[in-house]
């Protein structure tokens, strides 16, 4: 399957409202901070593809093939967010997830007829929490007008295989009849920036503190939707809600155009699929812990901080998937019994030294964090349509900006081209947590996506040689030296066929790279001193941002220096 095309997929794509908004609507009610975000880069991506070869961010993603995966976005509620860390992160973590467990999705008709009874079960276990937990209430169709039953969102149900072999159903709402009147931008939740996840766990290595991950369950559930929303139900999914409660479905059910039973239900919590529910849970999420004495880290709304035992304690989330470090592990234990008591017992808790964290294996030891993708590194190798044997010394060669002219490139068949952009995409989402080594040649094969050719594909064919290589490399850091923000930013001038310059930025707090970037640059320049001039540029947003950042943490900073080659 291709993720392009879903209809679940496409309701949670970036796009303009097709309609005025609602002026009665009430608009949310955002928590009462003013965040100091850093710059966010424009819709077009040149950044990282070059002006020319410029590809929207949505189409870039959503076009790739992720092998093995049969509709994991149905189930994921993806923000209206046109921000490019924000898609990348969140659409790759899920594929990456996905992958990694060997986790699949299938639609309600198919995993009945393929799980049988298993299926049916795991249906109707999704409906007993849902029903517990007053999700929805039925809704007499006879009350409602013919606009509110066209506004009524569909609802799918879906059967997810795990690895151990058990079989658990996901009902979700349809939310793409909801951009008609839900303006961009207000459907909108931050998560946790990739940096930020990066920069605590190395203070947390060298703290020493005691790390903890937590899993919310069914996390959207506990927020309550704050406006009405209707949904309906049909075919065999009616036919089991009622079959689950009688007494309370049955007279609510009506037939319909084509003979099929329909049920209309009012949402009362933030199901998934609906545009805000992500949204709702956040500002619940932060409102809990603003109840609690933490402060929100105004240059990144998912990083929380409190002074509690004498020490600071520090909280990312990415939704419902939560960091927790503190010195004292005793405090550790009593903010997750704390979120326990909200969220119910059934909170999934890592303890100890390693931890799986939105795609990254975490390991603390030595006042030191060692940060791998082994796993996801061997999914994108055995995904790939070809055999990759032996290994490579480096990630690329000295021809790797080196491009053939139009009429003496060979341009890959559709099938490899293909192949081609969603392993890129997938080496893109390894590059912006760990594996810093293949930035520069992952950058450039960003920009070669749209009309890949053989030298492309060998050169992407390299890169997979050395990881196959390298699989169990990771990235090592501590903040022994946080006084002294320590930045290399160079730039290489002329070097893309365009004529453009390439532009390298990477901070060290004390051992390894814990911010890097490596990307074209947006205009031509005439010498190598501008280029150097424009390289500051572009890395100076990212600089100020990690001082802002750290500095709302609470650390001292004495300087900032940058170093250039002379």
């Amino acid at each position: 399957l291709w993720v392009h095309g879903n209809a679940a997929y496409e309701a949670a794509l970036p796009r303009p409202p097709q309609a005025p908004v609602n002026p009665q609507r009430p608009q949310p009610a955002l928590p009462q901070h003013t965040y100091n975000l850093r710059p966010r880069r424009g819709r077009d991506y040149s950044h990282r593809y070059g002006e020319d070869e410029h590809v929207e961010e949505a189409n870039f993603f959503q076009t790739a093939r992720i092998p093995g995966v049969l509709d994991t976005h149905a189930a994921v509620q993806i923000p209206e967010s046109v921000d490019t860390d924000m898609i990348a992160h969140r659409l790759m973590l899920i594929i990456a997830t996905k992958i990694a467990a060997g986790e699949t999705h299938i639609s309600l008709r198919r995993g009945l007829k393929e799980f049988g009874l298993k299926g049916e079960q795991a249906v109707y276990k999704e409906l007993d929490v849902l029903h517990l937990q007053k999700v929805f209430a039925p809704q007499d169709p006879g009350k409602l007008t013919g606009n509110e039953k066209g506004k009524a969102l569909e609802s799918l149900m879906f059967l997810e295989k795990k690895r151990t072999g058990d079989v658990k159903g996901r009902l979700v709402a349809d939310g793409s009849k909801q951009r008609n009147y839900i303006q961009e931008g207000a459907a909108t939740s931050p998560t946790v920036m990739t940096e930020s996840v990066l920069i605590t766990a190395a203070i947390e290595a060298t703290e020493g503190r005691d790390v903890a991950v937590i899993d919310l369950p069914g996390a959207f559930l506990n927020a309550s939707m704050d406006e009405v929303v209707h949904m309906v139900l049909r075919g065999k999914l009616a036919e089991l809600m009622v079959k689950f409660a009688p007494q309370i479905y049955r007279k609510y059910v009506t037939m319909g155009a084509k003979g099929e039973p329909m049920l209309y239900v009012t949402l009362q919590k933030a199901l998934y699929g609906c545009l805000r529910s992500a949204l709702l849970f956040y500002l619940k999420l932060v409102a809990d812990l603003e109840g609690q004495g933490f402060r929100i880290n105004p240059y990144d709304p998912c990083v929380a901080n409190k002074m509690t035992g004498g020490a600071q304690m520090t909280l990312t989330f990415h939704v419902d998937d939560i960091k927790i470090s503190h010195i004292d592990a005793d405090k550790v234990t009593e903010c997750i019994d704390w979120f326990k008591g909200i969220y119910g017992s059934n909170v999934r808790v890592s303890r100890g030294t390693t931890h799986d964290y939105l795609g990254m294996m975490l390991s603390y030891s030595n006042q030191q964090v060692r940060i791998s993708m082994a796993d996801y590194v061997k999914k994108v190798l055995d995904g790939f349509i070809e055999d990759i044997h032996g290994t490579a010394a480096t990630p690329a060669g000295e021809n790797l900006f080196q491009v053939r002219s139009e009429n003496e490139r060979l341009k890959l068949d559709e099938g490899r081209a293909q192949c081609f952009h969603s392993t890129v995409a997938q080496l893109l989402f390894v590059t912006m947590r760990c594996r810093r080594d293949i930035q520069t040649a992952v950058a450039f094969l960003t920009t070669r996506v749209k009309e890949p050719d053989e030298d492309d594909w060998a050169k992407l064919k390299r890169v997979l040689k050395y990881l196959h290589g390298t699989v169990y490399l990771s990235l090592t850091l501590d903040a022994s030296d946080m006084t002294l923000m320590r930045w290399w930013v160079d730039a290489s001038f002329a070097t893309h066929p365009d004529y453009r310059s390439h532009t390298g930025a990477v901070l060290s707090l004390g051992k390894g790279g814990v911010i890097s970037m490596s990307r074209k640059q947006r205009l031509n320049t005439k010498s190598s001193t501008e280029a150097e001039v424009v390289g500051i540029d572009d890395a100076s947003s990212q600089i100020l941002w990690t001082n802002y950042f750290i500095k709302a943490q609470g650390y001292h900073i004495d300087d900032t220096l940058v170093n250039q080659d002379k």
